[in-house]
C-alpha cells in the first residue's frame, strides 16, 4: 500500500512499507552493490525486530524520482534504558512520559548497522535536501506518526562535516567506530602478532592460550534456528549492559541475515562441551573492502575464565586476515579494549533534529552527560611497535 503526500516546495513522497513494493524501482536508481539494494535490508524486515516499523519512500520533485529513502520508525520506551540518568530530577518528567507512552522517533538510516546512509539521490547536487524532505515528510504524516525526534545517521564523508542548521538539525557529535587497518603483509595471525610491543603480543598469546578448551562452530540456518533460545540469552546479556540500547534485535534476524547473505554472514558460535557460551557475528563487504564485527552475545560468567570478549576481538582479526579484507569494523563500544587491539577511531556524522520542549532538554541533558563520560584514556592505547625499536626498550 503506498501513501503519497501532497506537494509542497516541489517535493512530494510516495511510502511503500515492504521492501518488495520498492525493490524493482530503487534497483533501477540505485548504482551496482549500494547498501541500499542489498539483502540485509530484506533481511532486517523478515526478521521484524520489537518497536521498529519501516518506511521505503521515493522522493519526487515536481513528478519526477529525485531519489529515495529507507527509514526506520523506532518507539523508544523504559525497554530499551538500564541506567539511573534518568533518576535525576531534570529527567524524572521524561522517565515518567517514557514509562506511560513510547516516544517515536524516525531514523533515516538503520539503527543495526555501521556506514548505513539511509538516503540517496540522483544527483549529487541534491544531497543537502534531505533536511528539508525529512521535515516536509514528517509534517506530512504528523497524523499518522506523532514524531519526537529525526535522526540522520551515517552521512558520507563527502557530505561532512558541514554544520547544518536548517529546520534546527545539528550535528551529533561523539559518534565513532573503531576499526583496524590489515597490513598488505600480514598473512597470518602470527604477522599481526609480530607487530604488537611484547607487552601487548605476550598478552595477546596469554589470552588466546586461554579459550583452548572450547570448540568454535561456523552456525548454518538449521542450526542457528536450533539455537534460537540461547543466541537470545547471549545477545539479552549484552543488551542490558548498555545504558540505552537503540533497537533490539531478536534471534530471528540472525537467521534471516544468514538465509539472505549466505557465505558472506558469518556467525560463530563457541562451545564449552554441549553449551553455547559466546557468539560473534560477521558481515563480508563486497569486494573485500571491509569485514564487519557485527553482534556479539556472551555469557558473562565465563567471560573471565575464557578471556570471551577479548578473543571474539581476536578471532575476527583472524578472519579478516585470512580472508584479506583491508579493514575490520569492530563498532561503537568498549573503545579501550579495542584500541589495544590496534583499532583507531573513525567519526561517523550524523545529524539531529529533537522536539521543542521537555524532550529536547533531555536530549541535550544526556548528550552532555555521555559525552563527558565517555572518557578519553583509549586514545592512549598504540599496540604496536616502533619501526627501529628493539623489543628490550619498549
Amino acid at each position: 500500500m503506498f501513501y503519497r503526500g501532497s506537494v509542497q516546495n516541489s517535493f512530494s513522497f510516495q511510502t511503500a512499507y515492504t521492501y518488495h513494493q520498492v525493490q524493482e524501482t530503487w534497483s533501477k536508481i540505485l548504482p551496482e552493490q549500494h547498501h541500499l539494494r542489498n539483502s540485509d535490508i530484506q533481511a532486517l524486515e523478515d526478521a521484524k525486530p520489537e518497536d521498529i516499523d519501516f518506511r521505503y519512500v521515493n522522493i519526487y520533485q515536481n513528478n519526477t524520482i529525485i531519489g529515495l529513502m529507507y527509514l526506520q520508525c523506532f518507539n523508544f520506551n523504559s525497554k530499551h534504558y538500564h541506567h539511573n540518568i534518568f533518576d535525576r530530577p531534570v529527567l524524572k518528567q521524561l522517565k515518567q512520559c517514557i514509562i506511560t507512552q513510547s516516544l517515536q522517533l524516525l531514523i533515516c538510516g538503520n539503527l543495526f548497522r555501521v556506514n548505513f546512509q539511509g538516503f540517496y539521490f540522483i544527483e549529487k547536487s541534491h544531497r543537502e535536501q534531505i533536511f528539508d524532505c525529512l521535515q516536509l515528510y514528517r509534517l506530512e504524516t504528523k497524523k499518522e506518526n506523532g514524531l519526537c525526534g529525526i535522526l540522520l545517521k551515517d552521512c558520507s564523508r563527502e557530505f561532512s562535516p558541514k554544520q547544518y542548521t536548517c529546520h534546527q538539525f545539528r550535528s551529533f557529535k561523539q559518534d565513532l567506530t573503531m576499526e583496524l587497518d590489515i597490513r598488505e603483509e600480514w598473512n597470518s595471525f602470527d604477522d599481526y602478532l609480530n607487530v604488537l610491543s611484547r607487552k601487548y603480543r605476550q598478552r595477546a598469546v596469554k589470552i588466546q592460550k586461554s579459550m583452548q578448551t572450547l570448540a568454535i562452530k561456523d552456525l548454518g540456518v538449521e542450526e542457528l534456528v536450533e539455537e534460537k533460545g540461547r543466541i537470545t540469552e547471549l545477545y539479552q546479556n549484552i543488551v542490558q549492559k548498555q545504558s540505552i540500547a537503540l533497537g533490539i534485535l531478536n534471534a530471528e534476524y540472525f537467521v534471516e541475515m544468514k538465509k539472505n547473505l549466505g557465505e558472506n554472514f558469518r556467525f560463530y558460535a563457541y562451545y564449552l562441551g554441549e553449551t553455547m557460551i559466546a557468539f560473534s557475528s560477521n558481515i563480508y563487504y563486497p569486494n573485500k573492502a571491509k569485514m564487519e564485527i557485527h553482534y556479539i552475545g556472551l555469557d558473562y560468567h565465563y567471560n573471565n575464565q575464557y578471556n570471551l570478549y577479548f578473543n571474539l576481538l581476536f578471532d575476527g582479526i583472524k578472519c579478516a586476515i585470512v580472508n584479506r579484507f583491508k579493514t575490520i569494523e569492530m563498532g561503537r563500544t568498549a573503545r579501550e579494549a579495542k584500541a589495544n587491539a590496534g583499532a583507531h577511531a573513525v567519526e561517523n556524522f550524523n545529524y539531529i533534529w529533537v522536539k521543542p520542549g521537555i524532550i529536547r532538554m533531555a536530549f541535550n541533558f544526556i548528550g552532555s552527560w555521555f559525552e563527558g563520560n565517555i572518557g578519553d584514556e583509549w586514545k592512549k592505547r598504540n599496540p604496536f611497535r616502533q619501526i627501529n625499536v628493539q623489543d628490550q626498550s619498549e
